[in-house]
Formats: C-alpha cells, sequence, structure tokens
C-alpha cells in the first residue's frame, strides 16, 4: 500500500475520532474530563487519595477547563501531524522548494476548516455548544504538530546530507 493511502487512512481515522467527541452530549462529555481529571490527581497529586471523595471531585472540577482545552489543543496537534505528512507526500517534486511551503498552507487551513466544521457540528449535539475560541484553539494545536513535522523533516534533511 502505498504511504500516501496509509497516511489519508490513518488522518480520515482520527478525523473520525474527534467527531466521535463532539458528537458526545454535554453530560456524557463533562463525565470523561472529570474522569481524566481524577486520573490526574491520583497520578500527580500525592496527598489526593487520602483526600476524602467532596475534596477529589473538587479537584476534578477545578481542572476540568484547562483538561478540556489541552484535550482541544493534542487532539488537533495530532491531526497536524497526519496531515502534513499526507499533504507532503502528493507532487512529484521530493525536495525543499516552494511547493512544499503551499502544501504546508493546503494542510493547515484543511485542519483550521476541519476544527471550524467540528465546532459547528457541536451546535447541534444536546447541551454542547460551537465556540470560536476552541476554533483557535484547535488551531494553535494543529499549527503545532504541523510545525513539529516539518522540524523533523528538515532536522531529517540535514542529517542525511550530512551523510
Amino acid at each position: 500500500m502505498k504511504k500516501q493511502t496509509v497516511l489519508l487512512v490513518f488522518t480520515l481515522l482520527w478525523m473520525a475520532v474527534i467527531f466521535g467527541f463532539s458528537a458526545k452530549p454535554a453530560e456524557e462529555s463533562a463525565d470523561m474530563s472529570l474522569s481524566v481529571g481524577r486520573w490526574i490527581g491520583q497520578a500527580f497529586v500525592p496527598a489526593y487519595d487520602g483526600w476524602d471523595e467532596g475534596k477529589q471531585e473538587a479537584f476534578a472540577e477545578k481542572i476540568d477547563h484547562p483538561v478540556r482545552k489541552c484535550a482541544h489543543a493534542s487532539e488537533y496537534a495530532v491531526l497536524g501531524m497526519l496531515l502534513a505528512p499526507l499533504f507532503l507526500t502528493w507532487g512529484t517534486d521530493k525536495n525543499q522548494n516552494p511547493a512544499q511551503g503551499k502544501r504546508i498552507l493546503a494542510a493547515a487551513w484543511t485542519g483550521i476548516l476541519y476544527a471550524a466544521s467540528d465546532e459547528f457540528h457541536q451546535l447541534f449535539v444536546p447541551g454542547r455548544s460551537g465556540q470560536i475560541t476552541d476554533v483557535l484553539i484547535d488551531s494553535g494545536g494543529l499549527l503545532a504538530g504541523i510545525l513539529l513535522v516539518v522540524l523533523i523533516k528538515s532536522f531529517y534533511i540535514k542529517q542525511s546530507r550530512r551523510s
């Protein structure tokens, strides 16, 4: 199977995962993020297990907002790490050239438009809402993922030229 096909399949699967998270009603989504907050408490707060249940729940609720925003950025960073190589494999010239910049820009716009459509989709999910700030957070994560791929590719090219 060609590299492009594999990348396309993984990218579409990841987009489906993002869609699935966004399709969860508000209560189910909140339960999921609170469970992450509880896990963070258990993993990183030494006294957490000794706290009473109310204090543990208060901790999870206190970090719920940052957990949700980190989840947004992380899931879109992964999308960026999939879109960048997908778009970079298209085209015939494998050397560094201006066309690669255009392909990276196309990958970025694809991800940003997907983030916007995902927030629009949430307008139709019970208890959820679409947020411009989430599109911005998603886009930041996406661009970080793309940048990581570009930096790794540049490093690889420099190392191969030294050999």
